[in-house]
């Protein structure tokens, strides 16, 4: 979810041969992604899924074992962020799992790093578009639970100073 160029998803194809993906995103982003895709001689194994997260009403499709969203919720109000789980929580298989990458500002092993990132978020918030903003890592994880997921794993320092939380459905409890 938020597949960009695909680059990561053709990164994942390359890895393993049996690998087939659903790629979601805007209309005009999966032109590009889909483009790609072709061009490397994935087409057989990728398909396209335009959606506007957005929408009250997105339509997700309801397949994967394994969904992921890198970077991408951080481009989102809490409002947003929230309604983007849900819409992933409800068309998710029962036994599939969310992968959520994202940068935290409280989660960074130096001073300057956190720093560099919450100006970051001043830049997104006050002049590009008005949403965008680094997450303490409990802000997001709030949003997480309240979607409806419980947190499996979670591992600081992927990278560059990401962090991965790896989460399921919670198990449905009775009223």
């Amino acid at each position: 979810v938020g597949a960009n160029t695909g680059r990561w998803a053709s990164q994942c194809l390359k890895h393993d041969a049996s690998v087939q993906m659903t790629l979601v995103d805007l209309p005009q982003q999966l032109q590009l992604a889909g483009a790609s895709m072709v061009q490397q001689g994935f087409a057989q194994r990728v398909s396209l899924h335009p959606a506007n997260m957005l929408e009250p009403d997105v339509r997700l499709p309801r397949c994967g074992d394994l969904w992921w969203m890198s970077q991408f919720l951080d481009c989102f109000s809490p409002e947003q962020v929230l309604h983007i789980l849900r819409a992933a929580h409800a068309a998710m298989p029962d036994d599939a799992r969310l992968y959520i990458l994202e940068l935290f500002w409280d989660r960074q092993q130096h001073a300057a790093a956190s720093y560099s990132l919450n100006a970051t978020s001043l830049y997104f918030t006050c002049l590009a578009n008005g949403n965008s903003r680094f997450y303490r890592s409990d802000e997001l994880l709030r949003l997480v639970r309240e979607a409806g997921f419980v947190l499996l794993s979670e591992e600081d320092d992927v990278g560059l100073g990401h962090t991965l939380f790896r989460l399921a459905k919670a198990p449905a409890t009775v009223a």
